[in-house]
């Protein structure tokens, strides 16, 4: 096992990555989260790690991001408005005409396990509703530690705008669909990346691109659910942008079928800058 040495990054923070786990199990990441890592996302530095690997961008630890004021609904399909992208995608969302969004879920299985917990499960309704979208959602078995997650397994949202533009201010938006189940609806929080190039699924860590950084969600409780939250802006140079839903997760002993984190539908806006 090779430890990382997470460097500082854009002076922001400082932290490493140790082995992750005793036993010798491969696959998991640690997220070592830092209050800064927002500010550090923003001055779009990339640092690498001792050994001359990538070091990653970090999800900020921040509160949950509070529900999104506006409610107005917004095109779908990717269509632009001015210098105005927007886009939803997402399970249960029509795949757009010209191929500009997509979605899709890795390291998908479903059963139950030996211990009881189950694996991926489906739900026809509790997600957004409208926009080409039908409600449905899925929910992802948690990694079983708060601090790392496993690799094969994500949700995987792309976005390409590139066609009317490349340089954009940009956020995302994540609905939180409403299930007062945590086997269905229970990431707490959500750890989100986001990237701004393509993703390539399979890819060892040395090829893909560095994300520019990450937002948790608070998904638990009736105060979160059923709303919209926003990311802060971040900078795409590139037209395109992807967003990874990790793992990362700490079961309890309160839900026996285990911890699910919902992969639901997520809205990219874009604006030309």
């Amino acid at each position: 096992m090779i430890d990382e040495d997470w460097r500082e990054f854009s002076s922001a923070f400082a932290e490493s990555v140790r082995p992750e786990d005793p036993r010798g199990r491969t696959g998991k990441r640690l997220l070592v989260v830092s209050v800064s890592a927002v500010l550090a996302v923003a001055l779009g530095a990339l640092v690498y790690g001792a050994l001359g690997g990538p070091a990653f961008a970090l999800p900020s630890e921040v509160k949950a991001i509070a529900p999104s004021p506006d409610a107005t609904p917004y095109q779908a399909g990717g269509q632009n408005s001015g210098q105005v992208w927007k886009a939803i995608a997402g399970p249960a969302c029509a795949a757009s005409s010209d191929g500009s969004t997509s979605f899709a879920a890795y390291g998908y299985s479903t059963g139950t396990d030996a211990d009881g917990t189950t694996a991926w499960t489906e739900s026809d309704s509790g997600g957004y509703n409208g926009e080409a979208c039908t409600g449905g959602y899925l929910s992802m078995p948690v990694s079983g530690k708060a601090d790392a997650y496993d690799a094969p397994r994500y949700a995987l949202w792309k976005y390409d705008f590139s066609s009317h533009f490349t340089v954009a201010s940009c956020r995302v938006s994540s609905y939180v669909p409403t299930n007062s189940s945590r086997t269905q609806v229970g990431g707490s929080p959500a750890y989100f990346y986001y990237y701004n190039d393509d993703y390539a699924p399979g890819a060892t860590a040395d090829k893909q691109p560095q994300p520019l950084g990450g937002f948790l969600v608070d998904q638990v409780g009736k105060k979160q659910q059923g709303k919209w939250f926003t990311s802060p802006a971040f900078t795409v140079r590139t037209g395109r942008v992807t967003v990874k839903l990790v793992d990362a997760g700490a079961k309890s002993t309160d839900v026996p079928e285990g911890v699910h984190v919902a992969a639901a539908q997520l809205r990219l806006t874009c604006t030309s800058t």
